[in-house]
């Protein structure tokens, strides 16, 4: 294993994708690059991703497991929209800054602002989710109820995104 301590070559794999790809770009890494820098022979690199975009991927899956953890943890409760927008923002703000290196390539398949199609439909179920708890703040009078929940959901959203965009 090229002198590397034994361990999840996957994950090296990743974790190798990651550095190269903050520091070059997503264009300015190849597969040998990050072969080399994890340690492990290239047929290892194909024997868990089909390809450079298959790992790529992967990478933003891992973005948007961790994303979609921290806004279910927040919306297990029942406290009020308001009350949560604290937390859940804070929360967010750290992970959008510990992924700040690659936050560039993750604009292309990540939840708050991917364009792909897997990243739109978590965006979808995210809003979803989202304006049902303001439909349920409405029902109680906690939220006004004269603006649908579902465009109160994508504006809060929106500043998410726009959030995120400025921390990277």
């Amino acid at each position: 294993m090229r002198g590397r301590p034994p361990g999840d070559a996957r994950e090296r794999i990743l974790q190798a994708a990651r550095q190269l790809i903050g520091k070059a770009g997503y264009e300015g890494t190849s597969v040998p690059q990050i072969v080399d820098e994890a340690g492990v022979a290239q047929g290892t690199f194909y024997r868990y991703f089909k390809s450079k975009a298959d790992l790529s991927k992967a990478l933003a899956d891992i973005f948007n497991e961790q994303m979609m953890g921290t806004i279910n943890e927040v919306f297990q409760t029942e406290k009020p929209m308001f009350e949560m927008m604290p937390t859940i923002t804070g929360k967010l703000l750290k992970l959008f800054q510990e992924y700040h290196d690659i936050m560039p390539f993750l604009e292309e398949h990540s939840m708050p602002f991917g364009t792909s199609a897997h990243a739109a439909d978590l965006r979808e179920q995210h809003y979803a989710r989202m304006a049902a708890v303001i439909a349920r703040d409405q029902q109680t009078g906690r939220i006004r109820n004269d603006i649908a929940p579902e465009l109160l959901a994508r504006l809060g959203g929106g500043a998410f995104m726009n959030l995120a965009r400025m921390v990277a």
